[in-house]
């Protein structure tokens, strides 16, 4: 009997280490992952200026009239004037 149970408690050891590594990947895997997304949004955030074209996380898109502050005023496609976050901007065509 104690062969088995020696057998289940070597394995069950052998499982657990191997999902502490797989653990531990995952975490470097998405922490990396994150800084580069961070890096990104930052570039984002410092290179807006009038003129540029950019494009909200809803999809709609529009032209950099004025940033003050955290405060960006886009003109889209109608005529209209939006008042936005800065950090609304997902993306700088």
């Amino acid at each position: 009997m104690s062969g088995f149970w020696g057998n289940v408690l070597a394995s069950s050891v052998a499982l657990l280490i191997l999902f502490a590594i797989m653990g531990v990947v995952y975490l470097l895997y998405t922490r990396s992952g994150m800084k580069k997304k961070a890096s990104y949004f930052e570039k984002i955030h410092t290179e807006l200026a009038p003129g540029h074209e950019v494009m909200f996380g809803g999809g709609i898109f529009g032209t950099v009239k004025s940033v003050d502050g955290d405060v960006v005023q886009v003109k889209v496609r109608s005529g209209a004037v939006m008042d936005v976050s800065r950090y609304a901007i997902q993306e700088i065509k």
